[in-house]
Order: C-alpha cells, then structure tokens, then sequence
C-alpha cells in the first residue's frame, strides 16, 4: 500500500507542478510521458515509453499521446509499427523545461527541511527497482494459475 500511496503522491505532485508551467490540463501519467519524451535529446517509439513506464496498456499510452499532440506539446514521426516516434515540440520543449526546473526547485526546497533523507531515497531507488522486477517475474506465475 505504502508504494500505491507514493505513485498516487507523486501523481498529484507533478500535476500541482505542472499547473504552474502550462494550462493544459494532463494527468499525472501523461506529465510523465511528457517528460520521457523530451528526456535523452531523441525521440521516443510507444514501446520505449512502455519499457519506461512498466506500462502495457497501449491503447491508454496512444490516447495520451494524441492528446499531448492535440495540445500542441509533441509530435509524431514516422509511420507504420515500427517506425513510429515521438518528440517535443518547440513548446513541449519550453513547457517540460519549466515543468523540470520547477519539480528540481520544489524537491530541493523539500529535502532542505529533511537531512538525510536524500540518502534514505537513494536506498528506496535499489529497493523499488528490485521489487518491480520481482512482481514482473510473480506476475507471469499468476497468471499461470497458481494459488497460495
């Protein structure tokens, strides 16, 4: 429960961040892919984003796709399965830009009150990367039907 409350938490902190930035109205998900695209200077297929994100509900990463474009935040390249990208516009350039400087400001402001707990994040890092892959490996058990 611990780590549902956190997403839901990190969740609603990036949209109040985001609020800041740009009156586009985006879901805590869609600020995430927003700010996947724009990461690493190159543009991103649906698979990478999925990858990304530990996400395998297509249709809902294309619908907040295309609602990013329709604001005017990204663009499409390419076409067909594999040769489908995505990339920043001039204005999901500027708005993730802020969106950035804002969440780094923020979290900065943040961990200034709480000594020590950057180094307690950097442990929960290893932890939760540990017990993604842990519930990647339970799931496919799962659905094979097994029962405690």
């Amino acid at each position: 429960m611990a780590v549902q409350r956190a997403q839901e938490g990190l969740a609603r902190w990036q949209a109040h961040c985001f609020e800041q930035v740009s009156s586009v109205p985006l879901s805590g998900a869609e600020i995430t892919l927003l700010l996947l695209i724009g990461s690493g200077g190159r543009s991103k297929s649906i698979k990478e984003l999925a990858r990304f994100t530990n996400r395998v509900d297509i249709p809902n990463i294309q619908y907040s796709l295309r609602k990013l474009a329709s604001a005017g935040l990204t663009c499409k390249k390419g076409a067909g399965r594999s040769g489908v990208s995505y990339s920043l516009t001039k204005e999901g350039a500027r708005v993730a830009g802020k969106m950035k400087s804002v969440r780094e400001h923020l979290l900065l402001e943040a961990l200034a009150d709480r000594p020590g707990l950057a180094s307690l994040m950097e442990g929960a890092q290893e932890v939760l990367e540990e017990l993604t892959e842990l519930y990647e490996t339970n799931a496919h058990t799962a659905g094979a039907g097994s029962k405690p």
